[in-house]
């Protein structure tokens, strides 16, 4: 299981990770930008570490209503939604709370907050929120290069879904469609997710498409 959970808390590849603005500066030429990946990719994690049937989740919205906010532009009413994410991975369950202008993303935050208690992507609660300059006529700014990884961590990223990796999802799905999810993903627990050395990965595969067949 420790396998598990360090697979989950890797780095993401830099490209798969996000920049948002928190705050501008008052002659809005700067702005106060934070790292996040979105949901799409904590869903792709999941999948590729424990297996589409390795995991499940469910939701409850704790609120939806209207909120009264002043800011520079006056007094305005925004949406305000809250949902509890409760997932589940290889029977652990740990639960959190998103919030956003709509179920959408109130269900997004939820999902990456509960997410973050397995490991995923918490590294990037450790970075700095970062200044860069902000061009307020085109509403953009440069995103800022995240540091670079450990010798280890940039080997991992380079090969973050070789071939055989893609080979076994597409064989995870057709299990899935089969209806032998939970078989498939009992398989890829025992290997800790897509096997630790190539060998394991074809030991992996193997098992898979014997499954397939019957």
């Amino acid at each position: 299981m420790d396998e598990v959970w360090q697979k989950l808390s890797e780095p993401f590849p830099p490209g798969e990770v996000q920049w948002r603005i928190e705050a501008l500066s008052r002659d809005k030429k700067r702005a106060l930008v934070v790292p996040y990946v979105d949901a799409r990719t904590v869903l792709d994690r999941l999948d590729r570490v424990v297996g589409p049937e390795g995991w499940q989740d469910a939701y409850e919205v704790l609120a939806d209503a209207e909120r009264a906010v002043r800011d520079e532009r006056g007094e305005r009413r925004e949406r305000l939604v809250e949902v509890k994410c409760r997932l589940t991975v290889l029977g652990v369950t740990k639960e959190d709370v998103g919030e956003g202008d709509s179920l959408k993303a109130a269900f997004s935050d939820a999902l990456k907050r509960a997410a973050v208690k397995f490991g995923v992507g918490r590294y990037l609660y450790r970075l700095e929120k970062q200044w860069v300059d902000y061009d307020p006529e085109k509403g953009r700014f440069t995103p800022p290069k995240l540091p670079e990884p450990s010798p280890g961590e940039e080997e991992g990223l380079e090969e973050e879904k070789p071939e055989a990796y893609r080979l076994i999802d597409q064989l995870l799905e057709r299990l899935k469609e089969k209806g032998l999810g939970k078989e498939a993903a009992k398989i890829v627990t025992r290997y800790g997710g897509y096997g630790k050395t190539p060998e394991e990965t074809k030991r992996l595969y193997g098992e898979l498409r014997a499954l397939l067949k019957g």
